[in-house]
C-alpha cells in the first residue's frame, strides 16, 4: 500500500496528495502517468505525477474532484491513510529535445500535467511559455510555474452563478481560444503543446492550424487498465488505431481524429453522473444522521 504523507486542498476541487511510492518515484519521467485504485472494489483512475523525489521515494498527485471516486478521495482519505494500488509509471515520456520556442497550454487542471513537461523542456534549453486558462477559484501551481519556465501566463474566467456549469465552461473555451490566437499573432512559436478537455484541445488546434505551427496534444480518453489490454483508450491517429496508454499519451494534433475522440469521451457520462449523484445522497444521509 501507499501511504499518504500529505494532503491539502490547493484550489476549488483540486486536492494535493504527497504519496510514498518509491517504485514510481525511482523511474517516472515527465509525461508519464500512473493508475490509482484508492478503495477496495473501487475503479482505477489515471493520474499524473506532478513532482517526485527519487531519493525520498514520494510523488505528488493533484486530483480534480470530477466524479464519485475523486470525490471519495477528497472526502474520505486523510494523511496517514494508505492508497491500495498505484501502478506505473505508464505511458511514454514526453519527447525531450530542443524545439526552440514553446507554448505549453493547460486548460483547467490540465496545467498540472503541463508542469513537469514544461519544466523539463525549459531545463533542456527551450524558451517555454506556459498558459493556464481556468475558472478564477481553480488556479494552481502559479508560483511553481513562474519559477520553472521563462514566462507563465494565467487567464481566469469568473464563474457566473446565474449560468449552469456547461455554459460557464463554454466561457472558458471562448477565452482560451481568444488568448491562444492573441499570443500566436504577437509571437512566433516552434511548438504548441496542450493538455485539457478534448473539446478545448480541438478548439485550440483549429486556431493553431491557421498559423501552421506544429502541435502536440496529451490525450485523456477513457482508460481502464493502462497497459494496452482493454482497448478502451483507443484513438485514431494518422488513420491508424492507437492506444493512448501505450502509444501515447502524447500525439501529433494534426493526425488526431478529433470528432471520433470527442464522441468516445462522452460515452459513459450518464453513468458517471448517476454514480456521483448516488454517492452525494449517501453523504447527505450521513450528515443528517442516516446510515450509509
Amino acid at each position: 500500500m501507499y501511504k499518504i504523507l500529505e494532503k491539502k486542498e490547493i484550489a476549488m476541487r483540486n486536492t494535493w496528495y504527497k504519496v510514498h511510492a518509491p517504485h514510481v518515484a525511482k523511474k517516472v519521467k515527465p509525461g508519464q502517468f500512473v493508475i490509482v485504485r484508492a478503495f477496495k472494489n473501487g475503479e482505477r483512475i489515471p493520474l499524473t505525477p506532478v513532482m517526485w523525489d527519487r531519493d525520498e521515494g514520494w510523488i505528488v498527485l493533484i486530483v480534480f474532484t470530477r466524479g464519485k471516486t475523486t470525490a471519495r478521495m477528497a472526502n474520505e482519505l486523510k494523511p496517514g491513510d494508505e492508497i491500495l494500488n498505484i501502478a506505473g509509471p505508464l505511458g511514454n515520456p514526453a519527447e525531450m529535445e530542443k524545439f526552440g520556442k514553446i507554448l505549453a497550454i493547460g486548460a483547467y487542471t490540465g496545467i498540472v500535467e503541463v508542469y513537469p513537461i514544461a519544466k523539463a523542456w525549459q531545463e533542456l534549453g527551450n524558451d517555454v511559455t506556459t498558459l493556464h486558462v481556468t475558472f478564477e477559484p481553480m488556479v494552481v501551481l502559479k508560483d511553481e510555474l513562474e519559477r520553472a519556465v521563462g514566462r507563465h501566463v494565467v487567464e481566469t474566467v469568473p464563474i457566473d452563478p446565474n449560468l449552469d456549469f456547461p455554459t460557464n465552461m463554454k466561457n472558458v473555451t471562448k477565452r482560451l481560444v481568444e488568448k491562444v490566437r492573441e499570443m500566436l499573432e504577437k509571437e512566433s512559436y516552434d511548438l504548441v503543446f496542450m493538455v485539457g478537455p478534448t473539446g478545448d484541445q480541438k478548439a485550440v488546434f483549429e486556431v493553431v492550424k491557421e498559423f501552421g505551427v506544429p502541435m502536440k496534444a496529451d490525450l485523456h480518453p477513457i482508460m481502464v487498465d493502462g497497459t494496452g489490454m482493454c482497448g478502451a483508450c483507443r484513438v485514431t491517429v494518422g488513420g491508424e488505431v492507437k492506444f493512448a496508454c501505450i502509444d501515447g499519451p502524447e500525439f501529433d494534433a494534426y493526425e488526431i481524429h478529433w470528432d471520433e475522440l470527442i464522441a468516445r469521451s462522452g460515452y459513459y457520462t450518464d453513468m458517471e453522473q448517476r454514480a456521483m449523484q448516488e454517492y452525494m445522497k449517501l453523504i447527505e444521509q450521513a450528515l443528517q444522521g442516516g446510515e450509509q
